[in-house]
C-alpha cells in the first residue's frame, strides 16, 4: 500500500510545469479574446449629427419691368332708345299673322329669290335677332325661334306682329 501523499506533495503537484504552462497559454489566450471582441467586436456607436441638408438655390430670373400703364379713353355712352309699341325691331318678340292659314316662308337669306328653309305657321313666336334688310320691296327680320335655336331664318315684315309684353 502506499503512503498517502502529504499536504505539500499534492500542492507541487498541481504546480508541475506542464500544468502551468497550460494555464498561462489558457489565461493569454482568454485575455486576447477579451480584448479582440472589446475592440473589434463592437459596432461603432451611431453618430448623433444631423445629415447634411440640400439648399436649392433658384436659377436667375429677369428683372420685372415696370410697365406703366396707359390711360385707357373713358367710353361715351350709348344712346338707348325704345322702340314704340307695335314695331318690329331686333331684341322683340313677334307672332306671324296674316297668312290666311298657308304659313309663312322662312328664307336663308334676305329676298324672294333665296331659299325657303321652313314654313312657320300663323300665332308661332319668334324672336327678332337681326335686320332689318328691304329687298325685293319688302323689309326682311332675321328671326329665331325661342324654343329651337336651329329654326330661324329671315322673314318678311308684312307678316310679323310685335308681341305685347304684359303688365306685371
Amino acid at each position: 500500500m502506499k503512503p498517502e501523499p502529504t499536504k505539500h506533495q499534492n500542492i507541487t503537484s498541481i504546480f508541475n510545469p506542464f500544468t502551468l504552462a497550460t494555464a498561462s497559454i489558457l489565461l493569454v489566450g482568454l485575455v486576447l479574446i477579451s480584448v479582440v471582441i472589446l475592440f473589434f467586436g463592437r459596432s461603432p456607436a451611431p453618430q448623433t449629427g444631423s445629415l447634411p441638408e440640400v439648399t436649392l438655390i433658384p436659377a436667375p430670373t429677369l428683372t420685372p419691368k415696370v410697365v406703366n400703364p396707359t390711360r385707357t379713353p373713358t367710353p361715351t355712352p350709348t344712346s338707348i332708345f325704345f322702340l314704340p309699341e307695335g314695331v318690329v325691331g331686333v331684341g322683340i318678340y313677334v307672332q306671324v299673322t296674316g297668312t290666311g292659314g298657308a304659313g309663312l316662308r322662312i328664307r336663308k337669306e334676305p329676298g324672294l329669290g333665296s331659299e325657303v328653309i321652313f314654313s312657320a305657321m300663323d300665332s308661332e313666336m319668334f324672336l327678332v335677332i337681326d335686320g332689318p334688310v328691304v329687298a325685293d320691296g319688302y323689309t326682311w327680320w332675321h328671326v329665331e325661334a325661342p324654343y329651337d335655336r336651329n329654326r330661324n331664318g329671315w322673314s318678311a315684315a308684312d307678316f310679323l306682329t310685335p308681341i305685347k309684353e304684359e303688365a306685371d
